[in-house]
Formats: structure tokens, sequence, C-alpha cells
């Protein structure tokens, strides 16, 4: 190997080296604070704290799924009127950097409406996973009603809001296909979408795999 390529690769490491020290060393001293943190709340809250998150979990659940839903669905409906009316300037002024604009506030829709979908479902397991103690539905014909209805329209509105807004998408960029209601969508939009777009997914998938990991 080159030597120069040798000492640029050690010099590389060497100044990556001093903030990875003071990484550690901060993390180090958060992740002390928090386990003696954890041990005080263990051997101060460890009776009450279940029983409290238990408590609150079976006083919302009825209802969580129903009210964000309904959240979302105003948010959207609201959202989706003022982009047909931006959409509408754009097509008539063909700025640019106000189509960036409008499919950011798209992507955004689409990331609460796939969060709330997440949320529903997790409230759906909670009412059946909590003890009869904090949340017996069985009992409650008004709660049973609330739970089960606010998880259908979870279901239905997320798939109604996606359906809203790819539409939208496809009507700015004619090149794109594909239905939300096809098992196989996401095939067929990905193979309609040109290298740019192309390359936008891969660099947002690349991050999401940064991100974890």
């Amino acid at each position: 190997m080159n030597s120069n390529r040798v000492k640029e690769i050690k010099k590389e490491d060497k100044k990556a080296f001093k903030s990875f020290i003071i990484i550690m060393i901060i993390s180090g001293i958060v992740g002390g604070l928090i386990g003696g943190m954890s041990v005080y709340f263990k051997d101060n809250l460890s009776e009450n704290l279940p029983d409290f998150i238990m408590s609150i979990l079976g006083a919302i659940t009825p209802f969580a799924s129903l009210v964000l839903s309904l959240l979302v669905i105003i948010t959207s409906s609201i959202v989706y009127k003022k982009l047909t009316k931006e959409l509408k300037i754009w097509n008539e002024s063909d700025e640019e950097d106000m189509i960036d604009k409008i499919e950011e506030k798209l992507s955004y829709i689409l990331l609460l409406s796939s969060v709330n979908l997440i949320m529903g479902f997790f409230f759906f397991g909670v009412g059946f996973a909590l003890p009869s103690d904090y949340l017996d539905l069985n009992v409650d014909i008004v709660k049973l009603l609330f739970f089960f209805g606010g998880f259908v329209l979870c279901v239905a509105s997320s798939i109604l809001i996606q359906k809203k807004f790819v539409n939208l998408e496809k009507e700015i960029n004619p090149l794109l296909k594909g239905s939300v209601y096809d098992v196989k969508f996401s095939k067929k939009w990905l193979d309609s979408c040109d290298e740019a777009i192309k390359l936008g997914i891969y660099k947002s998938a690349f991050k999401a795999y940064t991100t974890v990991t």
C-alpha cells in the first residue's frame, strides 16, 4: 500500500479518535446518571409505578385510537385543502421551489398517518393485554364500542388519507403509477419512479439504516 495513503488513514483515525473519546466519556457519565436514577426509582417506586402506568393505559386505551384518528383526519383535511390550492398556483406559475415544499408537506402527512396506524395497533393490543382490574371491555359496552370504533376508524382513515395524498403526488408527477389498494403498490410505485426519485428513496433507506445502526 502507498505510504502516503497509510499516513492519510492514520491521520483520519487520529482525528476521529479525539471526538470518539469525548463521546465515550459523556456517554459514560450520562449512562451512570441514568443507571443511578433507575436504581433509585426501583427502590422507591417499584411497587407503585406499574399500577400507575396500568391505570393510565386502562383509562386512555378505549378512547385513544378514536381521538388520535380524529385529530389526524382534521389535520390531513386542512393540509389537503391547502395543498390543492398551492398545487393550482404552482400549475399557473410553475415555480420549482413551491413544488418541493408541497411534496415535503405530503411526506409529513403520510408519516403522520403511518404513526397513527402504529399507535392504533398498539392500543388495540393493549386493550386485550391489560388485566381486567385495569380495563374490562366486556363490562362497559360504551368503552367497547369506542374501542372497536376507534380502531376501525384508525385503519380506514389511514388507508383513505394515504390514497388521497398518494393520488395528489401522482397528479404532480404523471409518471408515477400504483394504487394504494394494490398489494403490489410498492413495487409498481418504485418501478414508475425516475432516477432522481429513486435516489431520494435510496438515500432515505440509507439514513434509516445508519440511524438504527
